[in-house]
């Protein structure tokens, strides 16, 4: 392995996907790229098989036996892109003299290596969350000096000794925060370039759909939800958010906006959704990253949107029918109980709370959450469960205004259900 390749993994990749301190250099250059390219098939070898390891025990946070691919050009391509979005926001930039053209071309280098990765499968897709999952994940730790002038911070570095020094003892205190870095002001360049972050992983899109970039069409994941153990990771997550009603709202009206190419935003009539009654999965945090001084947000121009695909109705019953079973999983595991609650006027989040109303019409399909015989449930838990289970849909179907059923069953059901030829 080329020492070049082995620095940029020991100090960012590894530490990335371990959870460690990554190290922030000056940017990746397209003459380091290739260098580092030359390489890559050195990857599986030596001591950075450290990667292959990192990578697999990632991956087995969501998959039993996931069969990952071997490190590529690709992969290396979006490391050096994420990469060089931190190296836009390290704080002491504005130290380093350039033009600003070489930001720029920076910038530019940056987005192409992160619109460069186009996975072909669900193992290749995977891969590309590992990275961008832990990305935005990322957490700065800054101090705070706080003295009698006030208060002082240091954006992603310790207080310079000099400042603590002659300081009349007690004069001054220190105290660390970690701040998440993905949701933090970025200089402009990084802040341009988060949306091209999310295009580059269709699958961290699908677990965390409230962060997609505008205009996301969860088509382009949809296949994957038919590798049964990634489609039970899928619903489990949205179903144990504390937002699992605006999750599944945002994957809704972003593929009924994708289907119809009308938004679903207009006000609808009001209702009172369930009651939020669950915790959240912890956050993992990750390591501590370099980022710009605090400076006021900048509107950022929409990234180069996902290339359209032309999904077939497997696809859209795909996802359809794992937002309904998100419902089933609210019932069954979390316990949902149907209260009063601020009303909404939210479409797509009317639409997601009407799907459980639509399983007359898409059962064909998609099947049912449970036998509909009721001689074929079991006596005990089985029927306690069918019984909590058409309590809530009964419910539903009083909250539910009937022109948001009426409107799924025209736009979005022969989307699933195709007429059988005659």
């Amino acid at each position: 392995m080329g020492k070049r390749l082995a620095e940029f993994v020991d100090g960012f990749v590894a530490p990335l996907l371990a959870g460690g301190d990554v190290a922030i250099g000056p940017p990746v250059r397209p003459a380091d790229f290739h260098e580092l390219l030359a390489d890559v098939h050195t990857l599986r070898h030596i001591h950075s098989g450290q990667v292959l390891a990192l990578r697999q025990a990632r991956a087995q946070q969501l998959l039993a036996d996931p069969g990952l691919p071997d490190p590529d050009g690709e992969e290396l391509a979006l490391w050096v892109g994420l990469y060089n979005v931190l190296a836009l926001d390290h704080p002491e930039r504005e130290r380093v003299w350039a033009r600003a053209v070489t930001w720029q071309r920076v910038e530019q280098a940056a987005r192409y290596w992160l619109q460069l990765s186009h996975p072909g499968n669900f193992e290749a897709a995977l891969v590309r969350h590992l990275s961008v999952g832990a990305f935005i994940d990322l957490v700065r730790h800054d101090q705070i000096l706080s003295g009698p002038d006030g208060e002082q911070r240091f954006v992603g570095q310790e207080v310079p000794r000099r400042r603590l020094r002659w300081a009349v003892p007690g004069a001054l205190s220190v105290r660390d925060e970690l701040v998440p870095w993905w949701t933090s002001n970025h200089a402009p360049e990084a802040e341009r370039l988060l949306h091209d972050v999310l295009w580059a992983s269709p699958v961290t899109c699908l677990l965390r759909p409230r962060q997609a970039p505008p205009g996301w069409n969860p088509l382009t994941a949809a296949a994957f939800l038919h590798e049964r153990a990634f489609a039970r990771v899928v619903c489990h997550g949205w179903a144990a958010s504390r937002s699992w009603i605006e999750i599944g709202g945002a994957v809704l009206g972003a593929l009924l906006f994708t289907l119809t190419g009308r938004p679903t935003q207009e006000p609808a009539a009001d209702l009172h959704p369930p009651d939020l009654r669950s915790t959240q999965a912890p956050r993992r945090r990750g390591s501590p990253a370099m980022a710009a001084p605090m400076a006021a947000p900048m509107a950022a121009p929409l990234a180069l949107q996902a290339t359209p695909i032309d999904a077939g109705p497997g696809d859209v019953a795909a996802l359809v029918g794992a937002l309904i079973h998100v419902h089933f999983l609210r019932v069954l595991e979390f316990g949902a109980r149907l209260g009063v609650a601020p009303s909404s006027r939210d479409r797509p989040v009317q639409m997601f709370l009407a799907l459980p109303l639509l399983l007359p019409a898409l059962a064909p399909v998609l099947g049912t959450p449970l036998p509909v015989d009721p001689e074929a449930v079991h006596a005990g838990f089985d029927t306690q469960v069918q019984r909590r289970w058409i309590e809530y849909v009964e419910h539903l179907g009083e909250l539910i205004p009937r022109t948001v059923v009426e409107n799924l069953l025209a736009t979005l059901v022969p989307r699933v259900v195709k007429a059988t030829p005659a």
